[in-house]
């Protein structure tokens, strides 16, 4: 094992004790960007379903409410829960702005990692399980609180092995989210518009992950196309685990897709970072 390699653990410790000192260094910006981040579209949609069912079960029975009305398989209550499920889920989502490569290669800093006895994706990787730790405890605390506050509505996992699963595919398609960030953030190498790919990067991931309407309430066809993407079993897929409408035989079924998906990133990753150093004079703009 040669020296650079056998400091990769030790130096991926470090980077992530760093990352935490630095996250928790300004107070108002870590409530912002990490306790708050991804409730406020669940919140939002939460209004526009209880909108739309409302409004269906109105033309159906002449009644308000919408508790017996299904809508794309989906009854208010279990939308509820899909909600409910969203506000913890999105939080162990790698979100688009929890990297800064590209202004790295734009400001021409990345040739001092370039001299440096590691490998500079350690220090990436180091973000990602920053990240991973502190979206873990946050997550149980948004769930411990939301339970508290509404036990009647809140998502509560059908077992703990649902649990495991859910979290299992939640994190494998973060990581394949980190990939994608990496690789768009690399684009700086080529375009100067890095920021507006991560933003439609984002949107698309979210949508078709079931960010905003749950995968399996669109139409069928759609519904099977999105099917194999990692968005869906990043997000959608794990919440219906934890309701108990899916079940091992699809969690493993998602584990070998997104797993795929996952190693064609990395693949991808390394290939457009080399090629990106092949033409890097370290300039800056």
């Amino acid at each position: 094992m040669s020296a650079a390699a056998a400091r990769g653990p030790l130096l991926l410790l470090r980077m992530v004790a760093y990352e935490f000192r630095k996250r928790i260094q300004f107070r108002a910006g870590f409530v912002v960007r990490e306790v708050l981040n991804g409730t406020v579209e669940p919140l939002v949609m939460l209004f526009v379903y209880t909108a739309l069912y409302g409004s269906a079960a109105s033309m159906a029975s002449g009644a308000d409410g919408g508790d017996e009305v299904v809508l794309g398989g989906w009854t208010y209550g279990e939308i509820i829960q899909y909600v409910a499920g969203l506000v913890v889920v999105r939080k162990l989502v790698f979100h688009n702005r929890a990297l800064d490569l590209a202004p790295e290669i734009f400001e021409g800093r990345v040739t001092k990692y370039l001299v440096m006895p590691f490998r500079f994706f350690v220090l990436l990787q180091g973000r990602f399980l920053q990240f991973t730790l502190m979206q873990l405890a946050v997550a149980t605390l948004a769930w411990c609180i939301g339970f508290a506050l509404a036990p009647d509505y809140w998502l509560v996992p059908v077992s703990a092995g649902a649990t495991l699963q859910a979290v299992t595919l939640v994190l494998m398609g973060s990581y394949c989210c980190f990939l994608v960030f990496f690789i768009l953030n690399a684009m700086a190498f080529w375009l100067d518009v890095i920021w507006s790919l991560l933003v439609m990067a984002w949107f698309v991931i979210g949508f078709t992950g079931g960010a905003l309407v749950p995968v399996s309430q669109m139409p069928e066809g759609m519904y099977g196309l999105l099917s194999y993407g990692f968005p869906y079993w990043m997000i959608t897929a794990p919440i219906e685990l934890l309701m108990g409408r899916l079940g091992t035989a699809d969690f493993l079924h998602g584990a070998v897709l997104v797993g795929a998906q996952l190693l064609a990133l990395d693949l991808l990753r390394r290939w457009v970072w080399r090629r990106g150093l092949a033409r890097y004079v370290g300039a800056g703009m």
